[in-house]
């Protein structure tokens, strides 16, 4: 009796492991690039939707912390608000996929992020149970938090890669932007000139915070604020450079990358007195953002929201810094966001001189 290898060759697989197979299968076939979202598409704006959700969830945590600061518990309304806005996001993306038949250029680290979020909120609350909560400084920079920010962060680029890949953007990659900004913002509050007020004499944050008072004991005022400045001009002279960057420009997009992350900003600790400062860089940007180049144009807007910002506490409170340390800080927010701008510049410019 003869056996027929080519009928059953020694290394077929039992009927038992072809279901395993054909999902897996399956599952690789989801994976491949699938056609681009045009600018303004359903799953940008899907998107956007979703990380407003996040965000919003992110600031009124935030917030609490800050004017309530007894929060010891994990699970509190605010994180479920946080928590329900990142698996909206995932399930947007895997929606989508499903729809596509396959990943669309540019949302494919925005799902991945997603998920990473949401296993870097399950060590979160390990961690509270643990170790308990996170007060001031130490709730920013514990090792889960910053996880969830930098893959919350890959969360809110979505729609602004998918612009960078197509090379035009609609409204959807604006806001990714300013939420880009925002979220990184939120992670460096305790510098940001938006949320606490280190040139006015005598100032103490209404949570009365550690970092904060140890600044002010050690008269480093100037150091920290202008810290703040050039941090905060560095990511908006940034995210105001990619976007411009782009060939085509949606009306509105530039006004909403400066005024998205302030607006959010200045909620956290009653500094609504600056937002004038920030609308009034966001529309100068808009007017005149076709007619400049981006390294300048990036140093216009920072030097524009930080002048403002400077003429408003002149205005309203008692400033401490001299107007020398003042001016130094408009120069400072030009010179970072020309170099953050410059940056994109050069890295566009090769680009396409590649293409």
């Amino acid at each position: 009796m003869t056996t027929n290898t080519l009928a059953d060759p020694a290394g077929a697989q039992p009927p038992a492991t072809r279901g395993p197979l054909r999902q897996r299968s399956a599952l690789l076939r989801s994976l491949r690039p699938a056609p681009p979202v045009p600018p303004g598409g359903l799953l940008s704006w899907l998107v956007v939707g979703a990380c407003t959700w996040i965000l919003v969830g992110l600031f009124v945590d935030g917030w609490v912390h800050i004017h309530r600061g007894d929060q010891e518990s994990f699970f509190t309304p605010w994180h479920a608000l946080l928590y329900s806005g990142v698996a909206a996001a995932v399930a947007v993306h895997v929606w989508d996929l499903r729809q596509a038949g396959g990943v669309r250029p540019g949302f494919g680290a925005s799902l991945v992020g997603g998920v990473v979020v949401l296993a870097a909120g399950a060590v979160d609350g390990v961690w509270h149970s643990l170790l308990g909560a996170e007060a001031d400084l130490d709730a920013l920079l514990s090792p889960p938090h910053l996880l969830l920010i930098t893959a919350g962060t890959l969360v809110f680029a979505g729609p602004l890669r998918a612009a960078l890949r197509s090379g035009h953007a609609g409204l959807p990659a604006a806001l990714s932007a300013g939420f880009v900004v925002t979220g990184l913002a939120f992670f460096t509050q305790y510098a940001n000139p938006l949320t606490h007020l280190y040139p006015v004499r005598g100032y103490v944050p209404v949570d009365g915070g550690t970092f904060a008072a140890a600044v002010d004991s050690a008269g480093l005022n100037e150091v920290a604020g202008m810290g703040g400045v050039v941090v905060f001009a560095a990511l908006l002279g940034g995210a105001v450079a990619v976007l411009r960057s782009l060939g085509r420009l949606p009306v509105g997009g530039l006004l909403l990358v400066v005024v998205v992350p302030a607006a959010f900003l200045v909620t956290l600790r009653g500094t609504l007195v600056l937002l004038p400062a920030a609308v009034l860089a966001g529309l100068v940007t808009e007017l005149v953002g076709r007619r400049l180049r981006t390294a300048p144009l990036a140093a216009l807007t920072c030097a524009i929201l930080i002048a403002g910002w400077a003429a408003t506490l002149l205005l309203t409170r008692d400033v401490a810094w001299s107007l020398e340390a003042l001016g130094g800080a408009v120069g400072s927010a030009a010179a970072a966001g020309y170099l953050a701008g410059w940056l994109v510049q050069s890295g566009a410019g090769r680009a396409r001189s590649t293409a």
